[in-house]
């Protein structure tokens, strides 16, 4: 269960809204140490992002798909970005019929002067952050050449339909809890 919920289920239902960052890991990590630690042993969790902070997303990519628990995640509107390196942890997926996916290449956002050798440095971290966002991207997702050309130069956009025939979903399906069940938002 999650923080001061009764441990008599063992499965549970969770929203997760907002920017992955380090609050979003934060907000997880505790609120998942609790439901574990209750015998939770399938949290069905419907994301809603717009991405975020790429360290944060890979970490909380390899927490959640190392946890003890079964994990069903659900796409109901949106999950773009480093968020979907995120949903791609849970073992089952899915999507609402009308849900888009996002996927692009690593960006900096600078906004002030910056040396040579600073941005040199910018650079070799988006090589570094494509690279390990790529790898996991084609762990899960199996699509035609010419989708991965879009994404190696503009933002890519799949819907729920491409989504289920690329493997980044096994099924069209809505979150939708049952009477009685325990939802809560992290």
């Amino acid at each position: 269960m999650m923080e001061g919920e009764p441990s008599n289920k063992t499965e549970i239902y969770a929203t997760l809204a907002g920017r992955v960052d380090d609050a979003m890991v934060q907000r997880l990590f505790n609120q998942i140490a609790g439901a574990v630690s209750n015998g939770v042993q399938t949290l069905h969790l419907m994301i809603q992002s717009t991405g975020g902070i790429i360290g944060d997303g890979i970490a909380l990519h390899n927490y959640l798909k190392n946890l003890p628990i079964d994990i069903i995640a659900y796409n109901t509107g949106m999950v773009q970005s480093i968020a979907v390196v995120m949903f791609l942890a849970a073992r089952k997926r899915k999507a609402s019929r009308t849900a888009t996916f996002m996927i692009h290449k690593a960006t900096f956002y600078g906004g002030s002067a910056a040396t040579s050798a600073q941005l040199s440095a910018v650079t070799q971290s988006l090589v570094v952050d494509d690279a390990r966002i790529e790898s996991i991207l084609k762990e899960h997702i199996r699509m035609p050449e010419e989708k991965w050309s879009v994404h190696r130069f503009a933002d890519l956009f799949i819907t729920a339909h491409e989504a289920l025939e690329f493997g980044l979903v096994n099924e069209i399906a809505d979150f939708a809890p049952p009477p009685g069940a325990t939802l809560i938002n992290i």
